[in-house]
């Protein structure tokens, strides 16, 4: 997405005077004032901007504008459905497999002593583990790990298991 840059007073008055196509397109994709004009006003205003400073031959400013705030919906939408990053560290002090804990009820301090944990632990990994370890470190899911890496999901899976046994030997 571009960034605005501060708007002339010409932009700003045709802006203003044309404004009802803001609330032409909301109402013509059926969608609801309350939930989406914060989204479609910075591609109402981008098209703006965009007329005076590198106008299009031939186009209707409506046509632009329509097809900038029907993009910042979609952007919007594509925001919303991809996948989020999530906090989750590897405990080290568990009896057999590996698990995954999430960090969203637990305090800074305790994410902070499991991830320093996770970092001095990291010395006795594989470079294979190491980059799964980085990744979790960074608030990646296990999952999401063996996806960025091209792996099996199991052999990720099977890695940090080898990893966890050798790190709790280590650490003692």
């Amino acid at each position: 997405m571009r960034a605005l840059h501060p708007m002339t007073n010409e932009e700003r008055e045709f802006a203003e005077q044309r404004h009802g196509l803001v609330i032409d397109f909301l109402r013509c994709k059926r969608l609801p004032m309350n939930e989406f004009y914060d989204v479609v006003i910075f591609g109402y205003l981008s098209a703006v901007q965009q007329y005076f400073r590198n106008p299009p031959a031939g186009v209707e400013f409506k046509a632009m504008a329509f097809r900038a705030m029907k993009d910042a919906v979609l952007r919007d939408g594509e925001y919303h459905a991809r996948s989020k990053r999530c906090g989750y560290t590897v405990s080290l002090d568990t009896e057999g497999r590996h698990s995954t804990i999430p960090d969203q009820k637990q305090d800074v301090e305790r994410q902070t002593e499991r991830k320093a944990l996770l970092e001095q632990a990291a010395t006795v990994a594989t470079p294979r583990e190491s980059k799964i370890i980085n990744l979790l470190i960074d608030g990646f899911a296990l999952h999401e790990a063996a996806q960025l890496l091209k792996i099996p999901r199991a052999a990720a899976v099977n890695y940090m298991d080898d990893f966890c046994c050798r790190a709790r030997a280590a650490i003692g």
